[in-house]
């Protein structure tokens, strides 16, 4: 069964298509992206569904050039 996250995926010691292209975004080995996104380190937010097919992946994390993920603004829906 193949996994369904990034996480799942790098804790089965597999390589993802959004790992690779992380790695030659970052200028970083590809075993080093799985790596550290099985060690809790490093996220890859890559939700296929809600791209639509125009999915670039990044990485955050400790390793990765952004390092923390934001999304500061205001939203016509309030909690």
């Amino acid at each position: 069964m193949k996994a369904q996250t990034q996480l799942l995926a790098a804790r089965a010691g597999e390589i993802t298509s959004e790992m690779e292209h992380c790695a030659e975004r970052e200028g970083l080995s590809v075993e080093l992206i799985r790596d550290e996104v099985a060690a809790g380190r490093m996220v890859i937010p890559a939700n296929r569904v809600h791209a639509a097919g125009a999915l670039e992946p990044m990485c955050i994390g400790i390793a990765a050039k952004c390092k923390i993920n934001a999304n500061i603004g205001n939203s016509a829906v309030t909690s």
